[in-house]
């Protein structure tokens, strides 16, 4: 793989034209800061640059800063690895230049890359590009002068959520807020972004200084109102987390003491941050998840997945509907089956159900959830499964009955089905007993609501083929989840984990501990619920 740089090309027209190249997404990675800082003071110190514009190689503007280097910093425990980006780059080079730099931005501008864009006088967008500020996930703030250009684009409402969400919004969207000046195809997108730098130099089209602006940032009164309202969500939803008080605190900063105070704070506030544990935890879950989707003799094999077009669900109580939620919901065709009229046609009425709340919840358009309920259909038999790629079985946990289930399917279905059981005790191996498609049956272990829940537990037996198992890892993603393939054992991964700690639990009421203290305690560590009132104590 080449090594990440930046490059510059100068046209005849006097625009030069700054590209980013560090596939996949164009991260900020330490030399590609070197590489910005030293294309942009070459344009600016060139006397045949009349503009700059800033793009990224491969439809990709930035997924922000490389998080390769956090770790760095978190093994080391040396911050100072951590490059100055927000005034050495963003203000001084950037948004005080001399000459007019507009950001040609397609497919994602995430973080860091956002944050450029923002430092830019002006912001060309393809279609459906994903913008957002997602550092709070990772325990830390934006640290490119982006908790202090955002609200001065979009809003200090808008702002706010944005990042104490971690929400992105598309191009579109951001048009509309005034996060981007204009949204063309891809195939315009250099084009339109030459000829706008080229007005701005001929003073034809604004020149705006993010940092400087105040216009929506409302009254101060009215700032601190906002404030406040978020301080108190923010305690209730993230009680543990530090960053989202230090974000508002930063925020504040620069609406009462100007954008370059604020600047100042968030760089300072950032290092911070990246050295407390909060943003040490964060970073290892972001790298663990990463890590679910290769698994070795499955991802490093050669395989491609197959596609999965149509899903049997067997059983629609509480958790075989909202596994067909999920499906319907990322236009896969399920076939739900029950055992008789009453079941099925409560199985749907949950469905429906689930699909009218996320709707309710803002969470879903009215078109789109239309849409999915086209994708359902009801059976009390097998004729429907002779074309299914996939059945999830998800019935109660009797031996028997799942033994059966799995003898039926064998023969309703075609040879390439895979053949999935949400169990979450019985091992694989006896659900498959009576079959002679050891190699097709996999553990589909979903947590409850499955169409919100975004674990999923894919369990291989000893025979269960490569095949069957990255096909299984590849739905999981379509339908949003975060599939993590674990052994058939006891518990499998989050009851194996689960059981110590349930047991440890009632260890300390047997010493004599108050069950409302022992649930405090775990509250206040940041579980939402303690183990006891969990419920899985008393059994």
């Amino acid at each position: 793989m080449a090594a990440p740089r930046v490059t510059m090309e100068v046209g005849n027209d006097g625009v030069a034209i700054i590209t980013l190249i560090n596939p996949p997404v164009n991260a900020l990675a330490i030399p590609i800061v070197a590489g910005l800082k030293d294309k942009f003071e070459e344009a600016t110190s060139r006397d045949d640059v009349k503009a700059i514009v800033l793009t990224g190689n491969g439809g990709r503007f930035s997924g922000g800063f490389d998080i390769n280097v956090f770790q760095k910093v978190h093994g080391a425990g040396d911050v100072s690895l951590m490059p100055d980006v927000s005034v050495e780059l963003v203000v001084n080079l950037i948004e005080d230049c001399k000459k007019p730099i507009v950001a040609a931005v397609e497919g994602l501008a995430l973080g860091g890359g956002l944050e450029l864009a923002m430092g830019c006088h002006a912001r060309i967008a393809a279609p459906k590009t994903q913008l957002g500020l997602p550092e709070l996930t990772l325990g830390v703030i934006p640290g490119f002068g982006g908790t202090q250009r955002l609200p001065r684009l979009v809003g200090l409402s808008k702002a706010i959520e944005m990042m104490l969400l971690s929400k992105s919004i598309t191009s579109e969207e951001g048009w509309k807020l005034g996060l981007i000046d204009a949204v063309v195809t891809s195939e315009e997108l250099l084009k339109v972004s030459r000829l706008w730098a080229l007005d701005i130099a001929a003073r034809r089209k604004p020149w705006i200084r993010s940092l400087h602006r105040t216009d929506k940032l409302g009254s101060l009164s009215e700032a601190r109102e906002v404030l406040k309202l978020a301080r108190l969500q923010a305690k209730k939803t993230a009680p543990n987390m530090p960053q989202h008080q230090a974000c508002l605190d930063v925020i504040e900063e620069g609406i009462v003491h100007g954008g370059y105070s604020g600047v100042l704070k968030e760089a300072k506030v950032f290092k911070e941050l990246v050295m407390l544990d909060t943003s040490r935890g964060l970073v290892h879950v972001f790298f663990a998840q990463r890590a679910t989707s290769k698994v070795p003799n499955v991802t490093d094999i050669g395989l491609k997945p197959r596609g999965v077009r149509k899903v049997a669900v067997i059983g629609g109580g509480l958790m075989g509907s909202g596994i067909a939620t999920a499906h319907i919901l990322n236009n896969i065709y399920v076939v739900l089956k029950e055992v008789n009229s009453e079941y099925l046609l409560k199985g749907i009425k949950t469905i429906e159900a689930n699909v009218r709340g996320l709707v309710t919840r803002g969470k879903l358009t009215q078109d789109k959830a239309n849409n999915a309920l086209k994708m359902l259909k009801g059976v009390l038999d097998y004729s429907e499964f002779k074309d299914v790629d996939m059945v999830i079985e998800a019935v109660i946990e009797s031996v028997p009955l799942k033994q059966k289930i799995f003898s039926e399917l064998e023969k309703a279905c075609p040879p390439h089905c895979i053949l999935a059981t949400n169990t979450s005790t019985i091992d694989l191996n006896i659900v498959g007993e009576k079959t002679s498609s050891q190699d097709r049956i996999i553990g589909a272990h979903f947590f409850s609501p499955a169409h919100v829940m975004p674990l999923l537990e894919i369990v291989r037996t000893e025979r269960t083929s490569a095949q069957v198992i990255l096909d299984l890892m590849t739905v999981g993603k379509i339908i949003k989840k975060v599939p993590v393939v674990v052994g058939n054992c006891t518990g499998f991964a989050v009851n194996r984990a689960f059981f110590p700690y349930s047991q440890s639990a009632r260890l300390l009421v047997s010493l004599g501990v108050d069950v409302f203290r022992i649930d405090s305690a775990i509250r206040s560590f940041g579980l939402p619920i303690g183990p006891f009132q969990e419920g899985g104590c008393w059994s």
